[in-house]
């Protein structure tokens, strides 16, 4: 276990490594892209990036590290070209639309993303914005802080208002369609 927390990077120990995580790095990035094929291509590069990594360079949470890696390999790419931010849904449109999935798939993809458009469209810009970052964006709550120029609390207070009222207006459509 002592390995696991720190142990020199080797180009041997990356293909270890990514082995034993694989379904767990599988998991996390198709939770975030809703993409089978973006979801390999990912990890395809988090394995190059590993297998590039210098054999001098140490590594003191190898997990966290690997979670780091994807999260940020998934932001890369939500930045290329064609992504647009100007509310964040189009951005979030792009992460879960997948030209690969299957038709079922792509009808259920399409309703997440207008019940989701809906809602927000339904908060105040603040929030909008709040919710984007945080959630499509990645951001911690202290980026969001630091970038709005407000208070940590003010944006954990915000962020938790905007969810909550997320979830008001998701739980009042669901009784409507009954």
């Amino acid at each position: 276990m002592l390995s696991a927390l720190f142990m020199p990077a080797s180009k041997s120990h990356a293909l270890v490594l990514f082995q034993k995580e694989y379904k767990n790095l599988f998991s996390y990035i198709k939770s975030k892209v809703r993409c089978q094929e973006l979801t390999e291509d990912l990890l395809q590069d988090l394995y190059l990036k590993l297998h590039h990594l210098s054999q001098k360079k140490e590594l003191t949470n190898s997990k966290s590290y690997l979670i780091s890696m994807a999260r940020n390999l998934i932001i890369d790419n939500s930045r290329k070209p064609g992504h647009t931010t100007q509310t964040g849904q189009e951005q979030h449109i792009a992460l879960v639309e997948c030209d690969h999935a299957n038709p079922e798939q792509q009808s259920i993809d399409k309703n997440y993303i207008e019940l989701m458009a809906q809602t927000l469209s339904k908060l105040p810009i603040e929030k909008q914005n709040l919710l984007t970052l945080s959630r499509v964006h990645g951001w911690t709550n202290q980026q969001i802080a630091n970038n709005k120029g407000k208070s940590l609390s003010w944006v954990e207070k915000n962020l938790a208002a905007s969810l909550l009222l997320c979830s008001e207006i998701v739980q009042e459509h669901e009784q409507n369609e009954r």
